[in-house]
């Protein structure tokens, strides 16, 4: 990966974590479609004026993408964390199953070769992950885990069918994504969610405000660097670095929430970091056969 690619990697892991960190407080007010709805309906409507060029992408892509990538993913994962069974931390941590997900469905989807390097960092930073989120102190119930674990594989294969159907750059993907997904969240919110006018009429400026953020920096700018990546890199490149995702959130939740940081989230961090270096190529070129040293 170029210096560039790797900036840009390192963008949408900042968005989602702070802006999922947010959406905590947001999600109480607001439901979860809903709120998905208004977000979506959000994009969709600035870079319908915005994004005036014609899309691409097919609109069969269009439906299959965001049914994946965006209604049944947030559908599955709500339900699943909605369960008092599901604690929030193992939540975090079964969630990140979405990276090996990425990874392997792009070697069967895209024909991509597997590169040991990057599958040694992914598991590195997977391992990264569990440190910094820890063991949950309650079991949590078999129903909610494979609800997420499925909407995590939801997730995955909406990636890897964007980078494989999808025919435009990272906006235009963002934008057929917003225009798939706001008629099938809207038919979502109404068969399964109550209550979403009241809470329109009852938000105050402060869950609009965090409506708002949560809807630009965490999905909106987070999305367009990451469809914008996944047109210039592998997705076994590309998907590691979502694993910084935890360790951005436990920082934002420190700063704006009053959260501590404990020491086995700021290892499991350099471990994320580490395993991540690996995966992009940081570091010093390797001979490639015996006897062909690497230039000085």
């Amino acid at each position: 990966m170029t210096r560039r690619q790797i900036f840009l990697a390192l963008l949408p892991p900042l968005f989602f974590g702070t802006g999922f960190t947010i959406a905590k407080p947001a999600v109480q007010h607001f439901p979860p479609l809903f709120m998905m709805l208004m977000v979506y309906g959000g994009i969709a409507l600035v870079l319908g004026l915005t994004h005036r060029e014609k899309l691409k992408t097919p609109l069969a892509a269009i439906i299959a993408i965001s049914a994946f990538a965006v209604t049944i993913q947030g559908a599955l994962l709500f339900w699943g964390l909605r369960s008092e069974s599901m604690p929030a931390t193992a939540a975090s941590l079964i969630l990140q199953i979405q990276i090996p997900f990425a990874v392997l469905l792009d070697w069967l989807v895209m024909k991509e070769r597997p590169d040991m390097r990057k599958v040694a960092g992914t598991v590195l930073a997977v391992l990264g992950v569990a440190i910094v989120i820890g063991l949950p102190e309650q079991a949590p119930g078999l129903l909610p885990t494979a609800m997420i674990i499925v909407s995590a594989f939801c997730w995955a294969l909406g990636q890897v069918l964007a980078q494989r159907l999808g025919r435009d750059g990272g906006v235009g993907i963002l934008k057929a994504n917003a225009f798939g997904s706001v008629p099938q969240l809207a038919l979502a919110t109404l068969l399964i969610e109550q209550g979403q006018w009241h809470a329109v009429a009852t938000a105050t400026w402060l869950e609009w405000s965090m409506l708002a953020f949560v809807g630009v920096v965490g999905f909106y700018l987070a999305y367009m660097c990451w469809f914008t990546l996944l047109r210039q890199c592998r997705m076994d490149e590309a998907a590691p670095f979502i694993l910084l995702m935890p360790v951005v959130g436990i920082i934002t939740a420190a700063l704006v929430l009053g959260e501590t940081i404990s020491l086995a989230q700021v290892l499991g961090g350099g471990v994320i970091l580490l395993g991540i270096a690996i995966v992009s190529g940081v570091g010093p070129p390797l001979r490639k056969k015996a006897g062909l040293a690497a230039p000085p």
